[in-house]
């Protein structure tokens, strides 16, 4: 679709926006339109917030920038930086939507490009973003992200209404049955990014029943449903049951919802990240 340009080039431009120094969401602003944030009101929702949560990964590794074969190295503390991928082939089809049944697995890209380690530097820095994707919140500040880069706001009208179109199943995706994960990341050693991009994009559904899981304070562990690798958007796509026993898996105030991926490359370790269901109130409903 048209719209996978915008979608694919949007990343970037969030990537590096969620590096500024956000202010804190506030209901003054995230109760208005989502067409009328700025940018960095955008990046603070889509990066740091109850509905974007990110860790980090930090370890000794060789000077791979120096001699890439090297040893990764070994690593050891882990972080939880939260505050509280995808295009529209796969969002605007619904493949991570209600009807999850079909489609071959386009994702999102590995989320964050393929940054290169300074010479000399001997310490590898993971970061992973999990988002949740099908809460209204993430994709209205996708959508306006690539407002802003395509300077929607000074469009004639006719223009905005294309725009609209093209974007609109993507923002307006069913999500009643499933929940969807993008698992965004980047290291700043470019051989272990690359080896985290091969590992990502070579897994399937299959492959990580075992290793991937999503815990609801109601359900308790439940198992992957679909899973597409990136492909240049926002991430890699964990696709999970939204109900369980005919009811929601998640209530206000109910807990916490954790992602659980055991052993990513070069982690080795148990990763978990956490959703806290008491802040997940969006435009007085609950998302997520």
């Amino acid at each position: 679709m048209r719209s996978r340009g915008f979608l694919v080039g949007g990343m970037a431009m969030i990537l590096s926006a969620g590096m500024l120094c956000a202010q804190k969401i506030t209901e003054n602003w995230i109760d208005k339109p989502y067409t009328q944030w700025d940018q960095e009101q955008v990046s603070e929702l889509f990066n740091r917030s109850a509905w974007a949560q990110a860790k980090s990964f930090r370890g000794q590794g060789a000077n791979v920038s120096r001699a890439g074969a090297a040893r990764l190295g070994q690593h050891g503390t882990v972080t939880n930086m939260g505050a509280g991928g995808n295009t529209t082939s796969s969002f605007g089809t619904g493949r991570g939507g209600a009807n999850t049944s079909s489609g071959s697995g386009s994702g999102s890209s590995g989320g964050g490009g393929t940054g290169a380690a300074t010479e000399g530097t001997d310490m590898q820095e993971f970061s992973f973003t999990a988002r949740l994707f099908s809460a209204q919140p993430i994709r209205d500040a996708y959508v306006r992200m690539l407002q802003i880069m395509n300077q929607y706001d000074g469009l004639p009208p006719d223009r905005q209404h294309a725009f609209d179109q093209q974007l609109d199943r993507f923002l307006h995706a069913d999500f009643s049955q499933n929940v969807v994960i993008t698992l965004s990341y980047h290291c700043n050693d470019p051989v272990a990014q690359l080896n985290l991009d091969k590992w990502f994009n070579s897994q399937t559904t299959d492959t990580l029943k075992q290793n991937a899981y999503l815990f609801s304070p109601i359900a308790g562990q439940l198992e992957l449903f679909k899973y597409f690798p990136q492909q240049g958007g926002l991430g890699a796509e964990f696709v999970f049951p939204r109900l369980f026993k005919g009811e929601p898996i998640l209530q206000p105030g109910a807990g916490n919802l954790r992602f659980q991926l055991s052993h990513p490359p070069l982690i080795h370790q148990l990763m978990y990240i956490d959703f806290d269901s008491k802040q997940m109130t969006y435009k007085n409903q609950f998302s997520y």
